[in-house]
């Protein structure tokens, strides 16, 4: 089983096709909530709003990685170190 995240690890966070690196600025112990740290923005399509700088996710019962406000799903893999 692949331990949680936890703060000050890097990953990638992909969402509607764009992805960029980011950091775990916070994590929760169990690692499913977390507060992600990139440069920049990060925006959906048309007036689907979007997050600059910081992004809060939540791990869902079934695996999928979420955006907090809005419940859009996104990806977020681990970088190798």
């Amino acid at each position: 089983m692949t331990p949680p995240l936890q703060r000050g690890e890097f990953v990638c966070v992909s969402a509607h096709g764009v992805t960029k690196d980011a950091m775990v600025g916070l994590a929760s112990p169990n690692g499913r909530s977390l507060i992600l740290l990139f440069d920049g923005g990060l925006f959906w399509p048309g007036d689907g709003g979007g997050y600059v700088g910081s992004m809060p996710v939540f791990e869902n019962d079934n695996g999928e990685w979420v955006e907090l406000i809005n419940q859009r799903p996104i990806t977020i893999e681990r970088k190798s170190s």
